[in-house]
């Protein structure tokens, strides 16, 4: 997908507005074509479930109807931003993109809004006089909207309320990292890396910088910036990594082999947005998780559990991490020769960033250090020789941190701290008792 109309999904995907103005569309289509239908059948009302009332009676009942609905409407407005004071405070300002996204909230809008648009409409076609006009199947329809309104309501506070638990967050963006993960590094099994073409190490024939507003890259087209190298004989080196905020006039591209090169095209290459999304950039659904974590163990909330739920799910992403092929940064054309340098995060880069903050933040909690222990352990277990040795890393500094050794346990048994070979190819932690590899269950 290009940049730019991936630019234009993450807008529409969180746009607050697009939902209401399909509702309106689709809301007065059906008034107009529902009045027309009533203008042409006439009168006639025999059929038991169509309206049967005069048009005063309609009127009130229309006028009643669209009062609800914009009432209605504003309660959704009230609870969707109280929702989302409520997320940014007790989880992080970057996990209101999910609610935003709900279709729910949408939905709900889309319907109240809708609704209240088409009795509106219908509304205005009511006459009493000369000779009265009843869009009775227009005033039907009206009714079952208003049921309709009704169910999307209570789906909308059942969705609402669910939504704002720490685990309901928590699996929604490791189930969205899970997926970018699949497709920026496919694969189950890890391969041996082959040879990599040499990176050029000289500097560069000429710098491509950013010439819009300063934003964060989220998607690089790296078919058309395949295409361009080929065409320019030249080999064309990403700067910043997806994820990176980049500042207005900052080096953008480096180019080896062409002193000219349409900047526009290259640029065009690039989306730069506010913010980071989740689509391919793994890292991100790290860094979300990872917030929730160091808020939920700030002094001011003070909940390890919510951190140790977090670190459930970052203990599965870089699980599945483990044993994927990671691509090569430098990318070749057919012939083999070199065209593109594309950065990104290595393994060692995910790991850091999953466990590091949380130990540094969560080192005088029992749970946080626990649950973290038992995390590196286990991909130690799985991981190849290359993978060990940062894995082992943060596996010492857990236990080195203050306060894991000698502390009690749920059964009022003093627990030492686990032992740890100093060789980094076979180092793993020993269990001290015969309870299980990671020993006790945390309460």
């Amino acid at each position: 997908m290009s940049s730019k109309l991936t630019s234009l999904k993450h807008r529409i995907g969180t746009s607050l507005w697009l939902a209401p103005t399909a509702g309106v569309v689709v809301a007065f289509a059906g008034a107009w074509a529902l009045q027309r239908i009533d203008a042409a059948l006439g009168q006639d009302r025999t059929a038991w479930f169509v309206f049967g009332g005069d048009a005063e009676s309609a009127r009130e009942l229309l006028s009643l109807i669209a009062s609800s609905m914009i009432t209605l409407t504003a309660l959704v407005f009230s609870i969707t931003v109280l929702a989302l004071q409520l997320a940014s405070g007790q989880f992080s300002p970057r996990v209101i993109r999910n609610f935003l996204r709900d279709p729910a909230t949408k939905l709900a809008m889309a319907t109240f809004v809708g609704t209240f648009v088409y009795a509106i409409i219908l509304l205005t076609t009511v006459r009493v006089s000369p000779g009265q006009f009843v869009p009775a199947r227009g005033v039907t329809v009206a009714v079952v909207l208003v049921l309709a309104s009704v169910a999307v309501f209570i789906n909308y506070i059942n969705r609402i309320t669910q939504s704002v638990r720490a685990i309901t967050v928590l699996t929604q963006i490791a189930a969205e990292t899970r997926a970018s993960i699949d497709e920026m590094y496919p694969g189950d099994v890890f391969e041996e890396l082959l040879a990599e073409p040499p990176v050029p190490d000289r500097r560069a024939d000429l710098v491509v910088e950013h010439a819009g507003a300063p934003g964060v890259v989220t998607t690089v087209d790296e078919g058309l910036l395949m295409e361009l190298a080929v065409d320019a004989n030249a080999v064309i080196g990403l700067v910043p990594r997806i994820g990176d905020f980049v500042p207005g006039g900052a080096p953008l591209f480096r180019v080896w082999g062409a002193e000219r090169i349409d900047g526009k095209r290259l640029r065009s290459t690039v989306a730069i947005e506010k913010e980071r999304t989740p689509d391919r950039d793994p890292a991100f659904g790290f860094r979300q998780l990872v917030d929730v974590a160091i808020r939920a163990l700030s002094p001011g909330v003070n909940d390890p559990t919510t951190a140790a739920q977090s670190l459930d799910h970052l203990h599965d992403l870089v699980r599945r991490l483990t044993r994927r092929r990671f691509p090569s940064e430098a990318r070749a054309d057919e012939s083999g020769s070199l065209r593109l340098v594309l950065p990104r995060l290595d393994y060692e880069g995910y790991v850091r960033l999953a466990f590091e903050e949380i130990r540094e933040y969560g080192s005088e909690s029992v749970q946080v250090l626990r649950r973290l222990r038992e995390a590196l352990t286990d991909c130690i277990s799985i991981a190849p020789d290359g993978r060990r040795e940062v894995l082992h890393a943060e596996l010492e500094r857990a236990t080195r941190d203050r306060g894991v050794a000698d502390r009690p346990t749920s059964r009022g048994q003093v627990r030492e701290a686990p032992e740890v070979s100093e060789n980094p190819e076979i180092a793993v932690a020993l269990p001290t008792d015969r309870r299980g590899l990671f020993g006790p269950k945390r309460p």
